[in-house]
């Protein structure tokens, strides 16, 4: 640093671009001192488990060829309509009502099960397996346009939310 009588000598500007310097390097200086703490500070340790312990729900699976019984529940305020797309006409749904259906060919065909508001608005669906042979969809109202439409049963087994 300079001795005080040279720094009274020398324009403000001077002095302020020297101290702003001065501020600069010591600002750098220090985040080179606590960058390396801030590295090596610790961290939560790694938790193993098996999969049992932190895995989502169980994925929807049939056995391929034999029959799925559907089953539609309700769970709004308006009319539900059901349509199997392999020909049958809609089938209303009253609200907090549910319908079964006996798929024909299970899961040879790829089929799908179609099911709409009439009014227009949107749904949202949860899928489950409460048996082997039982596949539940429950219709709850949506949020997002357009929501959730159908559901596309592949003939491998597998299942498929559109």
């Amino acid at each position: 640093m300079l001795p005080p009588s040279t720094l009274a000598k020398r324009p403000l500007s001077t002095f302020l671009a020297q101290s702003s310097k001065l501020s600069l390097a010591l600002s750098f200086g220090l985040l080179s001192l606590l960058l390396p703490a801030a590295i090596t500070l610790p961290t939560a340790p790694a938790q193993a488990g098996t999969c049992a312990s932190n895995c989502g729900p169980k994925p929807i699976r049939f056995i391929p060829g034999e029959q799925v019984k559907v089953e539609l529940v309700n769970r709004t305020a308006g009319m539900i309509l059901l349509e199997e797309v392999q020909g049958s006409d809609p089938i209303p749904v009253s609200p907090t009502r549910s319908f079964r259906l006996t798929r024909r060919g299970g899961t040879i065909d790829n089929s799908s099960v179609v099911f709409w508001d009439s009014l227009g608005n949107p749904l949202e669906i949860e899928i489950s397996q409460p048996q082997k042979d039982v596949l539940r969809i429950e219709v709850n109202p949506g949020f997002r346009a357009p929501g959730d439409r159908s559901i596309y049963l592949q003939d491998d087994g597998s299942v498929q939310i559109l």
